[in-house]
Formats: C-alpha cells, sequence, structure tokens
C-alpha cells in the first residue's frame, strides 16, 4: 500500500501517530511534513504524491471541512477513483462533523476514540491485535533498534531531544515529601542534553 494522508495541519498531533503506526507495519506513508523539504514546490510535491499513491486517507474533521488544501485533495482522489478505479479511498474520521455526501457511502475508520493501534489494523487490513504485535516486533527487531523500557515514561528508542541512543539515557527516581505523602517522581534523563522526562507517582 502506498497512502497519501490528506489532513488539515491543526489534526498534525493525530494524523502522525496513525502515520508512524503504518509505516512500522510496511505501508508506504506520504506525509507532508516527512516528504516535503525547504526549497521543494509544495503544490508539485502533492501532485506527485496523488498521483502514485494508491490508497488516499482522508483525515475528516471540522478542521478539514473548511480547508480547501484538503478539499481539493480528496476530490482529486475521488476524481481518479470514477476515472480508473486505481486509488482506494479511505476516510478516517477525527471527530463528529458530517462527512462530505459523496463519501458517506464508504467505509470508513474511526479515530474518535484515540487508539492509533485498532485505526492502523483497520487500515492495514490486520485482523488480530496478536497479528499486529508480531508485525511490530518484526519491525523493531529489523531495524536493529534497542529500545528500552523506563518506569514513568515507557519505552524509548533514543532521546526525543537530541537523539542519542537508548544507551545514552538513565533512570530517575526522585522522592520528595509533600503535605505528610512521599510523592515518587520516575522518569528519564539524557546524559547528553539533560532532557527529562517522567510522571509522579
Amino acid at each position: 500500500m502506498h497512502a497519501f494522508l490528506s489532513h488539515n495541519h491543526r489534526d498534525k498531533p493525530l494524523v502522525s501517530p496513525l502515520a508512524s503506526r503504518l509505516r512500522m507495519l510496511g505501508v508506504e506513508v506520504w506525509l507532508d511534513s516527512w516528504n516535503i523539504a525547504p526549497g521543494d514546490s509544495i503544490p508539485g510535491k502533492v501532485n506527485e504524491a496523488l498521483g502514485l499513491a494508491d490508497t488516499a486517507l482522508v483525515f475528516w474533521s471540522s478542521n478539514a471541512a473548511d480547508s480547501r488544501w484538503v478539499d481539493t485533495e480528496w476530490q482529486t482522489a475521488f476524481t481518479r477513483r470514477l476515472s480508473d478505479d486505481s486509488v482506494r479511498i479511505i476516510p478516517i474520521v477525527l471527530d463528529a462533523t458530517p462527512l462530505p455526501p459523496v463519501l458517506r457511502p464508504i467505509m470508513y475508520v474511526s479515530l474518535t476514540d484515540r487508539d492509533f493501534d485498532r485505526a492502523a489494523r483497520e487500515v492495514a487490513g490486520i485482523k488480530s491485535p496478536a497479528e499486529y504485535n508480531r508485525r511490530a516486533q518484526e519491525f523493531f527487531a529489523a531495524s536493529g533498534m534497542e529500545p528500552r523500557w523506563f518506569r514513568g515514561v515507557g519505552a524509548l528508542v533514543g532521546c526525543p531531544q537530541c537523539g542519542a541512543p537508548s544507551s545514552e539515557l538513565e533512570p530517575v527516581e526522585l522522592e520528595h515529601l509533600m503535605e505528610h505523602t512521599i510523592l515518587i517522581y520516575s522518569g528519564a534523563r539524557c546524559v547528553h542534553c539533560d532532557w527529562m522526562d517522567g510522571t509522579e507517582e
């Protein structure tokens, strides 16, 4: 699958996590922020990507409904579908905004619950969570990345700020007393750039 992701930039926080999961599953993903470099022609790159994609994911929301870019992108994909049936359109519903009438008969994927794993499975045609987990494990094994688990943060393959490998991250545990209660802060810190994140327990 070669997927073009049509969306409004305000919805990027919902689009990027799904795009990452699809890429992990072997889907060739075209996302503007990943594929357009400084100096590139934005309309030219979008036009080229729409011409190559065999699947258009239309992320639909109140933001998308007000976007002329999104309108142009999904209509271009729909025209290709009508003319030669060379592109599949999958609406990804982000909120309660009604789909355009011409897209309503098409089976959509709901992301209103923010379950990115389930949505990725549905788009990629993976039937079970077990198969999804197996593919994710294969991806990490083949990538050579070494994720480490940190209490209070979760799994990290590197520093989100400077990109140092996980071997350069160290666990952090701090205790402090607040109103007769001991609070424990658990997390991770990068030895290179001092980035730190975690949660209180």
